[in-house]
């Protein structure tokens, strides 16, 4: 038998000890990809401050058209406006899905509404108008409205609110659009 130094390999250890720890060092990397996500949407890592004029407090969520698809399965409650990145284009443009449940109540009585895309301006500190849907209507039960604002090269913090004939303006989240 012949002598081995101490620092061969024994038979096929090394493909499998090359192996696991590729495996351990993909999970802290995508371990550490989700701790970076979950504390820079809960603590609100960048964005515009929220002051007593804005109203309630929003919660701040970064979408993105590859993270949140859109769930056509899920409609929202009455008064509530969810917003979804539906298509991302070529370069920094992008389209999202606006919905919303309108209820007239028992009587049925007509409804109108209309949206806005508004944009958070730093230099005024308030949010400015950015896109108008035409004005839409209908009679009869509650019912779920939709609507597709495209953003194209204009990155910067948005909302989307939904003005209900006689009911008011309901308002969604804000959420970050970056190229």
């Amino acid at each position: 038998m012949g002598a081995r130094s101490g620092l061969e390999p024994v038979g096929g250890l090394v493909p499998i000890m090359a192996s696991g720890t590729a495996t351990v060092f993909k999970l802290l990397v995508a371990t550490l990809a989700v701790c970076g996500a979950y504390f820079g949407v809960a603590h609100g890592a960048t964005g515009p401050e929220h002051t007593a004029a804005d109203g309630p407090y929003v919660k701040t969520v970064v979408l993105s058209a590859q993270s949140l698809p859109i769930e056509a399965r899920h409609i929202p409650e009455a008064g509530m406006v969810t917003v979804g990145a539906a298509a991302a284009g070529d370069s920094c443009e992008r389209t999202y899905h606006a919905q919303s449940v309108i209820d007239p109540g028992a009587s049925g009585d007509p409804v109108d509404y209309d949206w806005r895309l508004v944009r958070w301006s730093p230099r005024a500190h308030a949010w400015k108008p950015y896109l108008y849907s035409e004005t839409a209507g209908f009679m009869g039960a509650q019912r779920t409205v939709e609507w597709h604002p495209r953003v194209v090269d204009n990155p910067g913090w948005y909302r989307v609110e939904l003005a209900v004939s006689g009911k008011g303006v309901v308002v969604s989240e804000k959420f970050q659009i970056s190229c």
